[in-house]
């Protein structure tokens, strides 16, 4: 699975999107965000549409559905993230993968991370090359804005997004977009999608993926979320 954003590390599922061993991000971007402390996020995850997991190294309906978690860690001034994510069911599962990140606050509303994704755990050709980031995001208050940049072998990227954030029944209802590039910096990859927090302890998820080339898809994730 050579490296490309797609199967990257954008958020798993090997299909136009999707970053693998999936960190904090928008759509198929990590960002300097981090889990908060000691909370955890069990994540289930899949794509589905006319362009779904189409650059996947072995055929379009290579996982098809993951399952992961993450959680996060406060040692002041700098909050760390991990997390664990795998491909199940459809077709052999695994490998499992790793990511990591640590961040801080350089300035009021400012954010710096530095992080890597796609860590190969287990021993499988299936498994792709670790992808390394920075990212730097600023909240304006109207809007907060992201930007950084992706190493990977034959897959750098840079990494682009917006998002915003409204109360909807007095829940967190936020509309993010966001801009990558994808096989082997061949295409462009914009995505639109969106997060709600349906409850205190679940986040869903949804983002469609519109690359300048190729077929449309769509990514659907439930987060469990809960404190300990």
């Amino acid at each position: 699975m050579k490296s490309t954003l797609s199967r990257l590390t954008l958020v798993l599922l090997a299909s136009t999107s999707v970053v693998m061993a999936t960190p904090t991000g928008l759509n198929n971007i990590p960002t300097a965000d981090a889990v908060p402390h000691r909370t955890v996020a069990v994540q289930a995850f899949s794509s589905f549409g006319p362009g779904a997991n189409q650059f996947a190294a072995n055929g379009p309906d290579e996982h098809a559905f993951w399952l992961g978690f993450k959680t996060g860690w406060a040692f002041a001034p700098l909050n760390l993230e991990w997390g664990l994510d795998s491909p199940v069911f459809d077709g052999p599962s695994g490998p499992l993968l790793f990511q990591t990140k640590l961040n801080f606050a350089p300035w009021e509303g400012g954010v710096f991370a530095l992080g890597v994704a796609n860590i190969a755990l287990t021993d499988t050709d299936r498994a792709g090359d670790p992808f390394t980031y920075a990212m730097l995001a600023h909240d304006f208050g109207f809007i907060r804005t992201h930007a950084g940049y992706g190493l990977q072998h034959n897959g750098n990227s840079v990494l682009l997004g917006l998002d915003r954030t409204w109360k909807v029944f007095d829940r967190n209802f936020n509309i993010n977009v966001d801009l990558v590039q994808a096989a082997d910096q061949s295409i462009w990859l914009p995505a639109v999608g969106w997060k709600y927090d349906l409850s205190k302890h679940i986040v869903l998820e949804w983002w469609s993926n519109f690359p300048d080339q190729g077929k449309s898809s769509h990514i659907a994730k439930v987060n469990f979320v809960f404190t300990f």
